[in-house]
């Protein structure tokens, strides 16, 4: 259990007391700041517990430790994201608009949950532990399941070449929303193109077509 020795006037106040789901969301929101901005190895439940206003005993209500609290945290993210491309998918039927929808509505996001798709990368670059590790494979293979799928029924009308894997095109898409949202940060300016989604999409998708 993540423990440090308590100071005197750290937690100056206490927030009101809320029902129980309330709480936990305000204390997951609140670990997300934290997560963000110190990383996982230098967010404590004591900071965590300060920032919502509440003691830490209030917290371990809630979460038995850090790590469960941050498993949780991830868990959300991965149903989050793969309800939106869902949600959005299922309102057209050819593949290319599918894949066109999710490419939309991913750079869309990383603006739009910037603190989310933060937290993923983080965790990727910073974590060692093996059930965290875990958690984020089983996000990008749910990914990959989902991409792929979108890839082989656009095998299947004609629409890119049958010979080629669609798990690796699934990848390939993957690596390349990676690599988009670690340099959106640097405001490069290629990117405020309101042309780019369509362009990189084109770009990527050129040696998949039929």
């Amino acid at each position: 259990m993540d423990t440090q020795p308590r100071r005197p006037g750290r937690v100056a106040k206490f927030t009101a007391r809320l029902r129980r789901a309330d709480r936990k969301r305000q204390l997951l929101a609140h670990a997300k700041q934290l997560f963000v901005t110190l990383g996982y190895q230098h967010t404590t439940t004591e900071k965590i517990a300060q920032a919502a206003g509440v003691t830490e005993p209030v917290l371990y209500r809630h979460f038995p430790s850090k790590k469960a609290l941050f498993l949780e945290v991830l868990q959300e993210i991965r149903q989050a994201t793969l309800h939106r491309w869902e949600d959005q998918t299922k309102r057209v039927s050819h593949p290319l608009e599918k894949l066109h929808a999710v490419v939309d509505l991913f750079l869309g996001s990383t603006r739009e949950h910037t603190l989310e798709i933060r937290i993923m990368h983080r965790t990727l670059v910073e974590m060692d532990d093996a059930e965290i590790v875990a958690c984020l494979r089983a996000f990008y293979l749910d990914s990959e399941k989902f991409l792929s799928q979108i890839l082989r029924e656009g095998q299947e009308v004609g629409l890119f070449r049958k010979e080629f894997d669609a798990r690796v095109g699934a990848w390939e898409l993957i690596r390349t929303a990676l690599g988009y949202t670690l340099t959106q940060p640097l405001a490069i300016p290629l990117y405020e193109d309101e042309t780019y989604q369509q362009k990189a999409i084109a770009c990527l998708l050129h040696g998949m077509l039929a």
